[in-house]
């Protein structure tokens, strides 16, 4: 019984740490910012669209602009205004890099990519956006490796308060959540955006601080058996 009870509290203390990126597709131009993400496993990514008719769709290094084959996708989503209704959600689950890059023609020619992290040496992001260049850019219509859901709106038309990245130094907006891509929802509490240009993303103390009453409260009861 005790057994179970350090398993129910090691799922609720994974749960309470893992967390939510916000990448807005097209909001400035034919870009996704930030461009660069860094995540653990379980992590969350949802990405906000703005007009324009953009995709977030994986493909190798090797082949950019190119769908690849059971990879992640999230079809045309379009704005009138503002972001759209909708937003692509999917959940990272590898340590490999995740090449992401818009369908639209012509959009990822002009270098409309992010990637959630990048290796620490050799293929970059600026290499992946180079061999861009000319390619006309296709996705598939069908939604695959994560879901779309309604669309919650990240600060990042609030004022900004400053993270800090415990990975490269660098700072964007990210939430807690316990979200999945796979789910038919995405329960997601946004926290304020920062940074001066793309870079890593990691939670923010708010957010850390907003969540950890659920898992205190859930572990309440464990905590009270064990030291019984």
């Amino acid at each position: 019984m005790r057994s179970y009870a350090l398993l129910s509290l090691g799922v609720v203390a994974s749960i309470a740490h893992a967390a939510t990126f916000d990448v807005d597709a097209g909001e400035n131009g034919l870009s996704f910012e930030p461009d660069t993400i860094t995540a653990a496993m379980g992590d969350t990514v949802n990405v906000h669209f703005y007009p324009g008719g953009h995709t977030a769709t994986q493909s190798t290094f090797d082949n950019p602009c190119s769908p690849m084959s059971g990879g992640i996708n999230s079809g045309v989503v379009n704005s009138n205004s503002g972001q759209a209704s909708q937003m692509f959600s999917f959940q990272v689950n590898t340590t490999d890099p995740i090449w992401m890059y818009c369908g639209a023609p012509g959009h990822c020619a002009a270098g409309m990519a992010f990637v959630v992290n990048p290796p620490a040496s050799g293929n970059t992001l600026a290499a992946y956006q180079s061999a861009s260049s000319g390619k006309s850019g296709s996705a598939p219509s069908a939604v695959s490796g994560g879901v779309l859901v309604a669309n919650v709106e990240n600060s990042d038309n609030d004022d900004d308060t400053s993270s800090s990245s415990s990975s490269s130094g660098g700072s964007a907006s990210a939430t807690q959540s316990s979200a999945t891509a796979t789910g038919t929802a995405a329960a997601a509490t946004t926290t304020s955006a920062t940074g001066t240009g793309p870079a890593a993303q990691t939670p923010s103390n708010a957010a850390s601080a907003n969540f950890g009453t659920v898992p205190l409260l859930l572990l309440a009861p464990v905590a009270a058996y064990m030291l019984s």
